[in-house]
């Protein structure tokens, strides 16, 4: 990945933490790592919805206007991907005793105009494959 992908995805995952914040959530918890003895992957936002309480595991996708995927960042989510972070967000639940908790997997999408410096988003809420 290059170094400008990292930075626009950084800047995609503020975004997204900005907007959960102003919508009525708490973020728990920013690119949580499940390590064990490897690398298995990352949730990019962990939120509670304060109205709610349900926790909101977010996957942040964001994409340059005019570049592939720009119009639908969120089809980045394969069916492979969905698997990996619901093994990942089962970790969590777990090593945070947080089981009986409601919970769901969200997806933001951002559309960034690298010119303006303007972002479209999109909150998806309860995805599934």
């Amino acid at each position: 990945m290059s170094q400008e992908s990292k930075e626009i995805g950084i800047t995609g995952e503020n975004i997204a933490a900005s907007y959960l914040l102003k919508n009525g959530y708490e973020i728990l918890e920013t690119n949580f790592q499940n390590d064990l003895g490897y690398r298995v992957g990352e949730l990019d936002i962990v939120a509670r919805e304060n109205e709610t309480g349900e926790i909101a595991f977010v996957e942040v996708k964001t994409r340059k206007s005019g570049s592939w995927g720009a119009e639908n960042p969120e089809l980045a989510i394969t069916r492979a991907k969905y698997k990996k972070l619901t093994r990942i967000i089962g970790r969590y639940l777990r090593q945070h005793k947080l089981e009986d908790i409601p919970h769901r997997l969200d997806a933001i999408a951002v559309e960034m105009d690298m010119g303006s410096r303007k972002a479209k988003l999109r909150h998806l809420k309860y995805i599934y494959y």
